[in-house]
């Protein structure tokens, strides 16, 4: 089998006008699906960031107060997603609707020059913006957590170790699927038989490291913010989920990720939906994709 040209993707992309992300998961679809994500107001925020504006746009739920908040990042391998994706509309509706504020970021992907840490600087800004917007919308609680998916979990990562090494660490994180280091770990006996059995394409690891690599750019993938997986843990880190992907080779990163939590004395919980593959969150009609929800909020509402 010829390995695709990332390089051509890439650049396909770059020219590519902007996408439908939605996967057909608009708002009246989701609602069709679950009526208690008609009790959410979405409103849409300009922000300022170090690299230009950004979205950030926030979920309130109508029908209960908002107990807590989350700043969200979506995934897209750092190239592509966007706040119309169900890993990042579906999400927010989904633990609005179940009390928790949902402030969801369109950080730049990495296109046309954008490289780290312009989308860690992104992160960082929609953090410290929902800060003082959390009493404004209501929420009881002043407590405001981070959080993201793949390429999202990554710079959610990296934003935590940001905040922990000038101490205001989040809440917790919760970390779904993360891509934590740019050389995945060798898995465990138990993921490659789940990586065997689901046939996983041996091209993954090498689109990774394209990936992973276009995203670090200058600052390179040994940088311990692009990749958090680098260097120590700060001390005063916040309480994180791992939620990992079961046929994911993702998986071993996120594992690897939470033994470095761990032997820093960070609170950590590990675990994996048995049967799940990577992005189980962008398909809310997926049997997996509403028990992550459910572990998710749980977690935030405890």
């Amino acid at each position: 089998m010829t390995t695709p040209s990332f390089d051509a993707v890439l650049t396909a992309m770059e020219a590519a006008p902007p996408q439908d992300q939605s996967n057909g998961y608009d708002t009246a679809r989701l609602v069709e699906l679950d009526a208690a994500l008609a009790d959410v107001a979405v409103t849409d925020f300009e922000i300022s960031a170090p690299a230009g504006l950004i979205t950030v746009r926030r979920y309130l739920p109508t029908a209960k107060p908002a107990l807590t908040g989350i700043v969200w990042a979506h995934g897209g391998a750092w190239v592509g997603g966007s706040l119309e994706m169900p890993e990042s509309h579906w999400l927010g509706l989904a633990l609005a609707s179940r009390g928790v504020a949902v402030y969801s970021v369109d950080y730049h992907v990495s296109l046309r020059g954008i490289t780290f840490p312009v989308p860690s600087d992104d992160l960082l800004a929609a953090y410290e913006w929902a800060l003082p917007d959390l009493p404004t919308a209501g929420v009881a609680s002043g407590a405001l957590h981070l959080g993201g998916a793949s390429a999202g979990g990554n710079l959610a990562a990296g934003v935590a170790k940001r905040l922990a090494e000038r101490g205001t660490a989040p809440a917790s994180v919760v970390l779904a699927y993360p891509a934590i280091h740019a050389e995945l770990p060798a898995p465990s006996a138990e993921l490659a038989e789940s990586l065997a059995r689901a046939e996983i394409a041996d091209l993954m690891p090498g689109l990774f490291a394209f990936t992973a690599q276009h995203f670090a750019g200058e600052a390179g993938v040994d940088h311990e913010i692009a990749f958090p997986g680098n260097g120590a843990v700060p001390a005063g880190h916040a309480p994180t989920l791992l939620l990992n992907a079961d046929a994911d080779p993702l998986r071993a990163s996120g594992e690897r990720y939470a033994d470095q939590l761990r032997d820093a004395g960070v609170r950590v919980e590990v675990e994996h939906l048995p049967g799940s593959h990577h992005g189980f969150l962008n398909e809310p009609e997926s049997d997996h994709a509403g028990p992550g929800i459910a572990r998710i909020a749980d977690w935030l509402l405890s």
